[in-house]
């Protein structure tokens, strides 16, 4: 029988197949480093395009946060305009009162026989300050403010005797309250 010698052959079969092995490593390892290299590229590009959109959004912002500040301002201006109408709404309802209350004080006093001092009003209160001739004439006095459809509540707060112009006077002060009638006027004003 004639004899082969298989050897060389198993031999060159491992050899071809450790090669191949190899080979089908190395390949697989270039093709997974080819993969992570476009998976790495997919990423950066994604990575660039969110930081490009987020970079738009805070421009976004920053015109939406200057946009609010002008707001802000003009709400600020307008609330101060508003107080402003506010005042002087109040300054023309109020404006009437002092020429009207002290133009109906010239008719309350008593010509020749008193003069006034001092006027004061605050809110609904009125003191008035003054000298007179004699009792009778404050109480005159007193009797035209009580009649008067703008004064209510009329008291005599103090009467002394004193000497001015070298004649006896009675110094005097009263305190009043404008009439509901008056504050009525005034709203109706509004």
């Amino acid at each position: 029988m004639i004899r082969i010698n298989l050897l060389p052959y198993r031999a060159a079969r491992s050899k071809e197949n450790i090669r191949r092995q190899v080979s089908v490593f190395c390949l697989s390892i270039m093709l997974l480093l080819i993969v992570f290299w476009v998976f790495n590229g997919f990423l950066s590009k994604r990575v660039e395009r969110f930081s490009n959109r987020l970079a738009d959004i805070e421009k976004e912002v920053d015109q939406y946060e200057e946009k609010a500040r002008q707001v802000e301002e003009i709400k600020k201006k307008l609330s101060a305009l508003k107080k402003k109408i506010e005042i002087v709404n109040q300054l023309k309802m109020y404006r009437k009162t002092p020429p009207k209350l002290l133009a109906e004080m010239t008719k309350m006093v008593v010509p020749d026989r008193m003069q006034l001092t001092m006027l004061e009003s605050s809110g609904d209160r009125i003191s008035l300050q003054g000298l007179a001739l004699d009792n009778e004439t404050i109480a005159a006095f007193m009797t035209r403010l009580e009649r008067s459809p703008l004064f209510g509540n009329v008291t005599l707060k103090s009467a002394k005797q004193v000497k001015r112009f070298n004649i006896d006077m009675k110094d005097f002060q009263i305190a009043c309250s404008k009439a509901a009638e008056q504050s009525a006027e005034n709203k109706a004003d509004k």
